[in-house]
């Protein structure tokens, strides 16, 4: 649905994105992650219409944004970092208005404000101004500015920015239930929340590609090796081990506890276990080791 080739973004001679290629299927809720600076947010305008690249192709649904603008702009619900509002507006008002720049037809706006108060649960404060509203109910109104035209494409940035854990929890709630139907590329600098949500992570540093998996094998190392400690009795533990095929290191770490970590392949701990069986040892624990997101994030992005 979503085909970035190539994609550079030069700023006065510096370039903050780098021949970025992405694929983003339907139905995908995909978190965009990298520290400060990575280029996340220009990426998101990027493919959100609202700034074009320096090089390279952003493709929607097979057409590009020089073909066919307006039809795109209107797939796409955008909620831009700092989800900037009109504070002397309600949020009927600002919903009313965001509905005319959209080209919402007069007589399907009550069927649009109904579907995003429903979606987003502003029921109570639908006639408040926004200036008095709580960060969560604010956030909760960008959101419903995103979806008002019922987009097949959700891009937010930084939806959860300065929110306390409750309101983080709630927006993430409201984000995985939009993303049932739609495709969602979200970005955020929390990375046990967005794992949560999103079926992909994709890192970038330094305007340049450096991940792309599933939160599951980025914990297990990219999906290229795996760890497993293992609890074992026996005699000629380690040289065992290390005759084990897939094994690429053994190392111990007291009297009976070994750290076994395997190239990518089949899951290693079958191995483990039939080894043992036949070199009669006697397997007290085992367990496969995984990497904290922000270990694997820190170590992709340092440097």
């Amino acid at each position: 649905m979503i085909e970035l080739t190539d994609v550079s973004k030069v700023y006065d001679r510096v370039e903050v994105v780098k021949n970025l290629n992405l694929n983003v299927s339907e139905g995908e809720i995909v978190g965009l992650l990298g520290p400060n600076g990575a280029g996340k947010t220009t990426t998101l305008r990027m493919i959100a219409g609202v700034l074009p690249q320096t090089r390279g192709k952003v493709m929607v649904d097979g057409k590009s944004f020089l073909q066919d603008e307006h039809e795109l702009k209107s797939q796409i619900g955008y909620l831009p970092e700092g989800n900037p509002l009109y504070d002397e507006l309600t949020v009927e008002e600002y919903l009313t208005f965001w509905s005319r720049v959209k080209g919402v037809p007069k007589s399907s706006l009550l069927e649009a404000l109904s579907f995003v108060i429903k979606n987003t649960g502003l029921q109570e404060v639908f006639y408040r101004p926004i200036g008095e509203l709580s960060k969560g109910y604010r956030q909760r109104v960008g959101l419903s500015q995103a979806i008002l035209t019922r987009p097949q494409i959700l891009i937010l940035d930084e939806p959860t920015e300065g929110l306390d854990p409750n309101q983080r929890q709630d927006i993430a709630t409201l984000i995985t239930s939009l993303g049932r139907k739609r495709t969602v590329i979200i970005s955020s600098h929390v990375l046990s929340e967005i794992a949560k949500i999103c079926n992909r992570l994709i890192i970038i540093h330094k305007g340049s590609l450096v991940a792309d998996d599933t939160p599951e094998n980025l914990r297990r190392g990219g999906g290229k090796a795996q760890i497993v400690d293992v609890e074992i009795k026996g005699e000629g533990i380690s040289a065992g081990l290390k005759t084990i095929p897939g094994v690429s290191s053994v190392s111990k770490k007291d009297e009976r506890w070994y750290v076994v970590e395997a190239t990518k392949g089949d899951d290693i701990r079958e191995k483990i276990f039939k080894t043992a069986i036949a070199k009669k040892w006697v397997i007290l624990s085992m367990s496969q080791k995984v990497r904290e997101l922000e270990d694997v994030f820190s170590q992709l992005t340092s440097g």
